[in-house]
């Protein structure tokens, strides 16, 4: 069935409107460029001139554009461009802007899980400035990279230290690195999975599916261990069969702490803040041992 167009006659008036529109287009060089580009003549630019005024002004906004930060658009980073398939279509194309964003964050897709600023995926171990870091952040650093390029090792690395020595900027890194090589990775603060679970708590069904992605990544960061509060839930229904299902399947887990590991078992003993569950937390920790070596991240705080 051929399609129906309507065709109004235009006034005058009208007319000499258009035409001064059409011979401004004609002039501009986004209209020129895309003319030449689709080899068409002047009459289409006319035929489709209202169109073509709006591309124009959509590219203009453009011009003296220093970054997405800046973006004019109404879609930040996308405008409406014009194609030629048989028909003239608008289509969102992205800025280079937004192009070069897109490809300097493609590894985020492989996150499962992501308790951290977004700032954090651009955070590029071989590319940490040492310069001013004293010899033990040096060692530390050295010893994270020498473990995640050991293809043969399955084990992680448990990273302690005070509040802001940059634990979890390291462990942000790490998490970047496997995800760029195309690796499936979560970046999970114990915190917040603990508070986010006990939400889930008459949803069986969400909190299944949180915890089979955060179990079945290759790749998985405990961030912040210790830093929940001790229930025997937390501590034996969450914790203990996460890393049981790690250690069994040798996936590669890395842990952030405040604490050395011999103060996080004495933390897991308590629970509910007057318990003593020893062997409880001797059973967790044996399987962070198992999953991983302790690294003390020496600093002062970077917090500032």
């Amino acid at each position: 069935m051929d399609m129906v167009r309507f065709s109004f006659p235009l006034s005058d008036e009208q007319k000499k409107e258009k035409e001064k529109l059409v011979t401004k287009l004609l002039k501009d060089p986004y209209v020129q460029e895309w003319k030449k580009l689709n080899h068409v003549e002047d009459s289409f630019i006319y035929e489709h001139s209202g169109r073509f005024k709006d591309y124009a002004d959509i590219m203009h906004k453009c011009e003296h554009c220093q970054g997405i930060e800046f973006c004019i658009q109404p879609m930040k980073g996308n405008r409406l461009e014009l194609y030629l398939d048989g028909m003239l279509q608008n289509i969102i194309k992205p800025c280079k802007y937004l192009t070069k964003e897109n490809k300097i964050y493609a590894h985020e897709k492989q996150y499962r899980e992501m308790d951290m600023p977004k700032s954090y995926l651009l955070v590029d171990l071989a590319k940490l400035d040492l310069k001013n870091e004293s010899i033990e952040y040096k060692s530390s650093v050295m010893q994270v990279l020498q473990t995640i390029m050991d293809n043969e090792s399955k084990k992680g690395l448990y990273l302690w230290g005070k509040p802001g020595a940059g634990k979890s900027y390291l462990a942000a890194g790490i998490c970047n690195y496997y995800a760029k090589k195309n690796r499936k990775v979560a970046f999970v603060n114990v915190p917040k999975l603990i508070s986010d679970l006990k939400m889930m708590f008459h949803d069986s069904s969400a909190m299944e599916e949180k915890l089979r992605k955060v179990a079945n990544v290759d790749v998985l960061v405990f961030d912040d261990i210790g830093g929940e509060s001790v229930t025997p839930w937390s501590r034996d229904d969450i914790l203990l069969p996460l890393l049981d299902q790690r250690m069994e399947n040798k996936k590669i887990t890395f842990f952030t702490s405040n604490y050395r590991m011999g103060e996080l078992k004495e933390k897991l003993t308590v629970a509910n803040g007057k318990q003593m569950e020893p062997m409880a937390a001797e059973r967790v920790l044996e399987r962070i041992l198992a999953l991983s070596c302790e690294n003390f991240i020496k600093g002062n705080s970077r917090r500032k």
